[in-house]
């Protein structure tokens, strides 16, 4: 029932996956379409990066879709599944380096052109209409992320860069703009070295919790989160509330939980047992970012401590005891070696043989003088 629960999960989010491949093919034209305009009308730099910056979108989006199809198949085994998911993270991490890259490359040219004139104003026309582009599709992401209720990672990630790329294109194509009225290329330069170092600040960050999720680790957010949701259910569903420990896994959008609480210790196994597989089902049927859980129900720490005083204590009495009872096997035996000797001592002393036969010739001639 549980793996069936997980298998359904997995579905929704490919289901979902598919409204954003509306995205992908977007980033798709609009790459196609720098690229036609670099080879045959302007060979420009910022048109080249950011048709290379669409055309890795659509890969990541496109590689997205094909983890989440693979991960629904009913040949692929148990734990295979789940790790296939990590794919998530890492298109999300792939999309951000390159972004990253692109970006410092730019920044590169910006600083280190000589005799720079600035660019033809027609070639403003490309970024400043990838940036209303990347408005509309963040948005669209953002209202499939509130619609959703699995909230996907790379998703997420996404938008984000895309309101990052918002700010990236708009800028340099009014800077492309400003530069041709003034005649310098000094505005646009700077307003690319300001733009960029916004640009990979949050790119970083987002590079950064890809990373993270790809490795298996849950970022602070995410484990306050998974806590909270954690503790509320906890409240509705049992009795036992205390948490002793929390353990995520993280596999990109959803992730693994291994929850200690802790029960009295009248509790008896089978009932720690069942009422750990009951905990387990429902936060995996309440939270829809949770694939899998293990729950143990362990004794509450006031009566851990309390056995161990116990021990503590029972062990002087025990080596007490041993040491009495030493002393009375040693005394006891003392007293059976003193009764030996007296009781040696009360019996008639043994005669040697010789003196024996001595006393019986003694007595023999005495017995032939007296007689006449």
């Amino acid at each position: 029932m549980v793996r069936r629960l997980a298998v359904r999960k997995i579905l929704r989010a490919r289901r979902a996956i598919r409204g954003v491949l509306v995205v992908a093919t977007i980033s798709l034209i609009l790459s196609l379409l720098g690229l036609v305009m670099y080879v045959f009308y302007v060979p420009s730099e910022v048109i080249l990066m950011e048709a290379f910056v669409w055309l890795i979108e659509a890969l990541s989006f496109g590689s997205l879709a094909l983890a989440f199809k693979i991960a629904a198949s009913k040949t692929v085994t148990y734990r295979a599944r789940y790790e296939l998911l990590r794919l998530e993270a890492l298109a999300a991490l792939i999309t951000s380096v390159v972004a990253m890259f692109v970006t410092s490359t730019i920044m590169y040219k910006a600083v280190t052109a000589e005799h720079r004139e600035p660019s033809p104003i027609i070639v403003s026309v490309y970024p400043l209409g990838s940036g209303i582009m990347s408005f509309i599709l963040e948005h669209r992401l953002s209202r499939i992320l509130r619609g959703m209720r699995i909230k996907l990672v790379s998703v997420r990630m996404i938008a984000e860069k895309l309101k990052l790329d918002v700010v990236f294109e708009l800028g340099g194509g009014v800077a492309i703009i400003a530069a041709n009225l003034l005649n310098s290329a000094l505005y646009e330069t700077v307003a690319a070295l300001v733009m960029s170092v916004y640009v990979l600040m949050g790119l970083y960050g987002i590079a950064r919790e890809a990373a993270m999720h790809l490795l298996g680790l849950v970022p602070k957010s995410v484990h306050r989160d998974m806590e909270a949701k954690v503790r509320a259910l906890l409240h509705k569903v049992t009795r036992y509330r205390r948490i002793r420990r929390l353990k995520l896994e993280s596999y990109g959008t959803f992730s693994e939980v291994e929850l200690w609480l802790e029960a009295p210790s009248s509790i008896s196994l089978g009932e720690a047992y069942y009422e750990s597989i009951r905990i387990a089902r429902e936060l995996i049927h309440n939270i829809p970012e949770l694939l899998r859980a293990l729950v143990v129900l362990v004794p509450e720490k006031e009566a851990t401590s309390q056995l161990a005083m116990r021990l503590s204590e029972e062990v002087p009495r025990t080596r007490l005891g041993r040491r009495r009872r030493q002393v009375r096997l040693s005394s006891s035996r003392s007293v059976s070696r003193s009764l030996r000797g007296s009781v040696q001592s009360l019996q008639p002393r043994q005669v040697p043989r010789r003196v024996q036969s001595q006393q019986q010739r003694s007595g023999d001639g005495e017995s032939q003088a007296s007689s006449p």
